[in-house]
């Protein structure tokens, strides 16, 4: 349990980061790109001292599908920040936790009781709360965004199965090739998403200026070791917890710990039906680990 909860702390903080970056109007892309880097440099120099480097089919293939969906996922992040929020944005990408649960469930044979399907439906009513006619959004409605929230939860959700999946089809040693392999993929991702990042942020910084910003730098840096730290803590954590249980756990965990730092610290506010919408997917994600 102590890698798992190690894992949530990290996973708040680049969370955390990402608010930064957008708050104080960095070159977020940048900023993303930088992490990307740091965390594959990281995870390739953890890789080789650990041994030689051995790589199977399910440590290739499942660390790419989870480095495509780091790096690509940074884009709907940038654009639901600014509409929702930090806690918002997050609720959002924890409930995809839906989808490993019922992969762990169709492929693994991992069987959950009866409230767990509970709180599963929960986590699903509460979607609509949060992004319904009265939700967090904020400024006009543009019709990319239910199509952006369903598809970032499909997406990043299929990076969780694809964490899962690794461990089920290789084997523990094989962890730190893992996580080199995801970080690896997701740097050319994060740098062809740079090079078009002024489609996706409105007044970009000029690029000598972002270099120059020590803040930016910093933040990206931050950024990445948290993210190869958390990474390879929930490989760790899935040795040892069922996906089913492990899951839901740090959904609910992260979920708490970045809403709270977006109202206390960004001052973020929302309206009581947001909230009943917060309150319905953590009590789903809690009811999920009976």
């Amino acid at each position: 349990m102590a890698f798992l909860a190690l894992h949530i702390v990290f996973n708040v903080g680049f969370a955390l980061s990402t608010r930064v970056a957008q708050f104080r109007r960095y070159d977020y892309f940048l900023v993303a790109a930088v992490n990307y880097c740091l965390a594959a440099l990281i995870a390739s120099v953890w890789a080789t001292f650990r041994g030689p480097l051995d790589f199977d089919a399910p440590t290739v293939v499942f660390g790419a599908v989870q480095g495509i969906q780091y790096a690509g996922t940074m884009i709907g992040v940038y654009l639901l920040l600014v509409r929702s929020g930090v806690g918002i944005t997050f609720i959002f990408l924890r409930l995809s936790v839906v989808v490993p649960t019922l992969a762990a469930i169709v492929f693994f044979a991992e069987r959950p009781t009866g409230p767990a399907i509970g709180g599963l439906v929960l986590m699903l009513i509460s979607i609509p709360l949060l992004v319904g006619p009265r939700s967090a959004v904020r400024g006009p409605r543009s019709r990319w965004y239910w199509p952006l929230v369903v598809l970032m939860m499909v997406f990043t959700g299929a990076g969780l199965t694809a964490s899962k999946a690794f461990n089920e089809l290789s084997t523990p040693d094989r962890a730190p090739d893992f996580v080199m392999a995801s970080f690896l993929v997701s740097v050319p991702v994060a740098l062809a998403i740079f090079a078009m990042r002024r489609r996706f942020q409105a007044q970009t910084p000029p690029l000598r200026q972002s270099l120059a910003t020590p803040g930016a730098l910093a933040t990206g840096a931050a950024m990445g070791l948290c993210n190869v730290i958390q990474l390879a803590l929930l490989v760790a954590a899935l040795e040892l917890i069922p996906g089913t249980i492990a899951f839901p756990i740090q959904t609910s965990a992260s979920v708490l710990l970045t809403t709270a730092a977006g109202v206390i610290v960004w001052r973020e506010r929302h309206g009581p039906v947001v909230w009943l919408g917060v309150t319905a997917a953590l009590a789903g994600m809690a009811i999920v680990n009976f």
